[in-house]
């Protein structure tokens, strides 16, 4: 089946092209917001440049902005035959939602959550290292249980440089050191480590009090610079929220 899913994010849109062979994924800053015509452009565009299949049967949206959401729902709807699927706990997800409030369960976690368990199964922490790093949790027999938030490393990057007087814009890179030996290396360890020993510290206290050990999936733009300090990873996938979408679509489809 040819899917297009499309990612509507905080930073970015990631949009995923599923055809026989492959996945092939564009991305484009979620600002500014564009009318659904120049979103159809840079979409047909792409796949005239990537020489990318041109014909797909459905679509799928999970947003997180949605303002922006009518505007790339419009542009899909130029694109494939079927009118395209917009992503609430609602849909048939696989996923047994036991919180308070799914409704405001973000989109993008839901996807990501789906994605882990059709392709490695529960249990399973997924982490999303992107404008704000996220945990989700998912008990054995794809139950949610909840999870945590906290700022992404560029919100902490750009926190400490715009709130402080002193403090550069650094460039994020892998610290050479947990041990900052300058100001850089000071806030690259603080921003990297940290971040990764807080992850490692919430998966720890719900697997304690859950009685539960989680598979560890690790996805999102920052996970490149995290996963590598993180004395717990299982799996890296850079699209599982766009696999996760395509796990939905079929299930709904």
């Amino acid at each position: 089946m040819n899917l297009i899913a499309i990612d509507i994010g905080n930073s970015s849109i990631s949009i995923g092209f599923f055809t026989g062979a492959g996945l092939v994924t564009q991305k484009i800053d979620t600002l500014p917001l564009k009318s659904s015509l120049e979103y159809a452009g840079l979409i047909n565009g792409f796949i005239k440049e990537k020489n990318i299949d041109k014909t797909y049967e459905g679509g799928i949206i999970s947003s997180v902005s949605p303002g922006h959401t009518d505007a790339l729902k419009k542009a899909c709807k130029t694109l494939v035959a079927k009118e395209p699927l917009i992503l609430t706990h609602k849909l048939n997800t696989g996923i047994d939602f036991q919180i308070q409030e799914p409704e405001k369960l973000g989109a993008d976690r839901i996807a990501a959550s789906a994605g882990a368990c059709s392709l490695f199964g529960s249990p399973a922490a997924v982490v999303d290292f992107g404008t704000a790093t996220t945990v989700n949790f998912i008990s054995a027999g794809n139950v949610y249980k909840g999870g945590a938030i906290m700022p992404g490393i560029w919100l902490m990057k750009n926190a400490l440089h715009d709130k402080t007087a002193q403090l550069p814009d650094v460039e994020l890179s892998k610290p050479f050191s947990a041990l900052g030996k300058d100001t850089t290396g000071n806030m690259l360890s603080g921003i990297i480590y940290g971040t990764a020993g807080a992850v490692e510290r919430i998966i720890r206290e719900v697997e304690d009090m859950e009685r539960e050990s989680f598979k560890v999936v690790i996805t999102g733009g920052g996970s490149g610079l995290v996963a590598p300090v993180l004395k717990r990873t299982d799996y890296i996938e850079p699209a599982l929220v766009l696999r996760g979408l395509k796990h939905i679509y079929e299930r709904n489809a």
